[in-house]
């Protein structure tokens, strides 16, 4: 019986010393890929640059509702690499004269030029509770 004891002592110390590693990998960045991000929080979309969503203006038409103005929604964010950062402005929906389902900016950060694209606020109006928190979906791409 004791030899037994020894031998899955043993085998239950190797298991926690290999469970137990640490895993210092950094997950890969997908790059291109579109990223929802809420209001005051930021996501990474490169290695060493972070997008924020500053404020959402969202004056779109609620669902189910019948309106003579379309409305639009305006996300204001800031990219963010190493040594600077630049803010910008993006609008869906009746901007200006023109309808957009999509808006894009183009940034200078250092030596690297990006393009921020808003494809997307959510959600929608009147198709959640008022005081639900909103997010732009946001793709950031290096030119």
């Amino acid at each position: 019986m004791a030899p037994f004891k020894t031998l899955y002592g043993l085998l239950l110390v190797g298991l926690l010393a290999v469970g137990c590693e640490k895993d210092n990998k950094v997950a890969p960045v997908e790059q291109n890929s579109p990223v929802t991000v809420k209001v005051n929080q930021s996501a990474r979309v490169k290695q060493n640059v972070t997008l924020s969503v500053d404020n959402i203006t969202d004056s779109r038409c609620p669902a189910n509702v019948t309106c003579v103005w379309y409305g639009n929604a305006q996300v204001k964010f800031t990219l963010k690499g190493d040594t600077e950062s630049k803010t910008g402005e993006l609008c869906i929906g009746q901007c200006g004269q023109q309808m957009q389902n999509r808006s894009s900016v183009t940034l200078q950060l250092g030596s690297e030029t990006y393009e921020v694209t808003v494809s997307d606020v959510q959600p929608f109006p009147g198709t959640k509770p008022d005081g639900t928190p909103q997010e732009a979906v946001v793709t950031v791409t290096q030119k």
